[in-house]
């Protein structure tokens, strides 16, 4: 069994490159904002020596590896948690994602727009944070929101997802 990985960072710093090189997928990466839409999927399978070594000694009828299937999901911008650029559509697709890599832009290119007019990469860093701690912190809200009744009424299992939930929050706010 694999795991998904999504491939996020501002528009146009390399994301569907990135991809293409990891997956031979071939997917469009051209030098504008938002030239991904929907993401990209690309499935590689993942070689383990071990896993061979496995086979040999009990020899199974089909030996199937790993697989790690990436998602090149569009360019997030700031204001992404209140609905700017593809905000909403972007994070509906991290949140199926068990994993995170985060592509930052650090070289100059007058041939390569940024979206911010120059290349930054602290503040790109933070952007994509920002943005992805604001949808965290949406998130737990909502479970709260949903929950609240329930602890009240002396649900235990609700009582302990306040609890944590409380705990997230007060952490997200806090940076």
């Amino acid at each position: 069994m694999g795991f998904t990985c999504g491939i996020v960072g501002l528009p146009n710093v390399g994301k569907s490159t990135i991809f293409n090189a990891l997956t031979s997928a071939g997917a469009q990466a051209a030098n504008y904002p938002f030239c991904t839409i929907d993401p990209n999927v690309g499935i590689v399978s993942v070689r383990d020596e071990r896993l061979y070594k496995l086979a040999e000694l009990i020899k199974p009828e089909k030996v199937v590896p790993t697989t790690v299937e990436f998602l090149d999901i569009a360019g997030l911008v700031k204001g992404a948690s209140k609905g700017e650029g593809l905000g909403n559509q972007f994070l509906g697709h991290i949140r199926s994602v068990d994993a995170i890599v985060h592509i930052v832009r650090c070289f100059e290119d007058p041939d390569v727009v940024h979206v911010a007019g120059h290349v930054d990469p602290k503040r790109d860093i933070d952007i994509i944070n920002t943005e992805l701690m604001l949808a965290d912190l949406e998130g737990v809200e909502k479970r709260m929101d949903r929950t609240e009744r329930l602890a009240k009424s002396g649900d235990k299992k609700a009582v302990v997802a306040m609890d944590c939930c409380t705990i997230f929050k007060e952490t997200l706010e806090n940076g």
